[in-house]
């Protein structure tokens, strides 16, 4: 009794039965639209396990959107089928992500809704259009004419209008804001949301959900004001010994530099039952005339952006209040770093990474950084792919011929893409091989599938950065190699059977890194990632930590 009165005093229990009854239905059908296309609830045990209230939740934007089309047009029906068409356009697009990007939508996707004639362009390239397809877009075109010509509803009209555009204008504000009502609707821990996993996520919380949490995540904490007395401090003990060394490089004299980002890389060997030195065998090789150690990383599983900021910058994101997407969430990309310094000492600056130039706002952060090209997946052909993504050995190719292409020392920046997740589909990979990988006995038959898959492209990464370094060896211009994974694959059957050496989690594991000298190659060390680069030049942030985003 206590609901219906509330039902009955507020705006929407004040409206006209029939508008009532109208709304209800309305939003019946928002659910079945939301059941039927959300990948989460696409398998019958999904669908099971989702249950109604998943659903529901998934519903509650779509149902601020109505309220809102319904206050401003005064025509239920009308804003029932507008906001159905942008349910479907929403579901639409992250079906042809999901297709040619293995990725579902993220809200900065949605950025491409404020210049929609780059958007057009972008999505032109995935969309196919056909002459059949203007039949339906025609029907759709004229059922909206004929529904916007049907008259407002009269028992909608004034305060009533008012009361239901400001109550869809309150929930509106405060779900985007992240108000606590909604953060209690929306439990990460409960629905099993983790940022830095967001296929996984959104198969657990529905797409329309995660695309709500993972807005909260990317909102973030201020930026700290910089400490300018450690800043001059620092400055002051060492940057006349910086200074002096930058001197002594002339331009004409200076090394190419290459640091190669290698996707999801890690030595298996920290595995229980994986023996020493079975994988990775280039790495290994090339230690022994190179400096090489173990870094920690500032995400696990996923989250490239991440490492690969701390790198370039040297900042970590631990000082940065909680930042987590830095590419999307710095205002400023013109921070100093790797590239915007060697450009400044006459390098000529390349960016390689065989993904969508907009994909975490490389197109617009890269340029602002420094570099002067910025080659994506554009640059590669189709006959590139191994498995779902452009090979190690197409990459290799390219950086050598980036290398070549200017008189200028070059500093080439590379993030490869063969190895990226997941893991556990894998097309096209050569059976043969995957057969003979040799793998731990205590893996069951699902771990063996996901360790083979990893297991298989992970030779290829290896067998790459020995081709680089080897061709960089005959070459006349000196070339310093810098080469590390970015974080370890997300392998959850392996690790959960497995285990790790050292007792400790997957997210607290670190990654190997090389920096390889072809002039005058140095025995290995064992140390750590912050101080043996230090002495190269090169400071990454010491207080990085290998750790599950928040």
């Amino acid at each position: 009794m206590k609901l219906i009165r509330t039902i009955r005093q507020s705006p929407v229990g004040r409206l006209p039965l029939r508008m009532v009854l109208g709304l209800l239905i309305c939003v019946a059908l928002l659910m079945v639209m939301v059941d039927r296309l959300d990948p989460a609830f696409a398998a019958p045990a999904a669908r099971a396990g989702g249950g109604f209230g998943l659903v529901a939740i998934n519903t509650l934007p779509a149902l601020s959107l109505l309220l809102a089309l319904w206050a401003l047009t005064r025509r239920l029906a009308l804003a029932c089928w507008l906001t159905l068409l942008a349910v479907a356009g929403l579901y639409a697009a992250n079906a042809a992500k999901l297709h040619h990007l293995q990725t579902p939508l993220l809200p900065a996707d949605l950025r491409f809704l404020r210049e929609p004639g780059p958007a057009l362009e972008l999505f032109g390239h995935y969309v196919s259009f056909e002459l059949r397809h203007l039949l339906p877009m025609a029907a759709g075109v004229l059922f909206t004419l004929l529904l916007w010509n049907r008259p407002g509803q009269p028992g909608l009209a004034g305060w009533r209008r008012v009361a239901l555009g400001a109550l869809a204008a309150a929930a509106t504000v405060t779900m985007v804001a992240g108000s606590a009502p909604w953060k209690r609707v929306f439990d990460a821990r409960r629905l099993g949301f983790e940022p830095w996993a967001l296929a996984e996520s959104t198969t657990h919380v529905g797409l329309i959900g995660a695309l709500l949490m993972y807005h909260w995540e990317l909102g973030g904490g201020d930026v700290p004001r910089a400490d300018r007395d450690a800043a001059l401090g620092l400055l002051q003990e060492h940057g006349t010994a910086l200074r002096a060394r930058l001197a002594a490089l002339p331009a004409d004299g200076a090394p190419d530099i290459v640091v190669l980002q290698s996707e999801s890389l890690f030595d298996p060997a920290r595995l229980r039952d994986v023996p020493s030195g079975q994988f990775l065998r280039e790495y290994h090789r090339l230690r022994k005339r190179a400096k090489a150690g173990e870094m920690t990383v500032p995400t696990f599983g996923g989250g490239t952006i991440r490492t690969e900021f701390e790198v370039l910058t040297g900042v970590p994101l631990d000082t940065l209040g909680g930042l987590q997407y830095p590419w999307l969430e710095l205002h400023r990309h013109d921070l100093p770093n790797l590239a915007s310094i060697l450009s400044r000492q006459g390098y000529r600056t390349t960016a390689i990474h065989p993904n969508s130039a907009a994909f975490w706002n490389r197109s617009k952060a890269y340029p602002a950084l420094g570099f002067e090209q910025f080659i994506d997946v554009g640059a590669f052909s189709k006959d590139d792919i191994v498995g779902l993504f452009t090979s190690d050995a197409a990459l290799t190719d390219r950086i050598l011929a980036e290398l070549d292409a200017d008189q200028r020392p070059q500093f080439v920046f590379a993030i490869s893409m063969e190895n990226h997740g997941p893991f556990d589909w894998r097309p096209g990979l050569d059976a043969g091989r995957l057969e003979r990988l040799s793998m731990p006995e205590r893996l069951d038959e699902g771990g063996r599938y996901w360790f083979g898959n990893y297991l298989y492209l992970l030779e290829d990464a290896d067998r790459e950065l020995g081709r680089l370094v080897d061709s960089l060896k005959q070459r006349k211009r000196r070339t310093l190699v810098l080469f590390y994974g970015d974080h370890l694959p997300a392998l959850p059957p392996v690790y959960h059977q497995l285990g790790f050496d050292d007792e400790r989690d997957a997210q607290q594991q670190t990654v190997p890194w090389l920096l390889y000298d072809s002039a005058r190659p140095r025995r290995s060390v064992s140390t750590r990632a912050a101080g043996c680069c230090r002495r190269c030049c090169w400071t990454p942030p010491a207080s990085a930590t290998s750790r599950t985003s928040r």
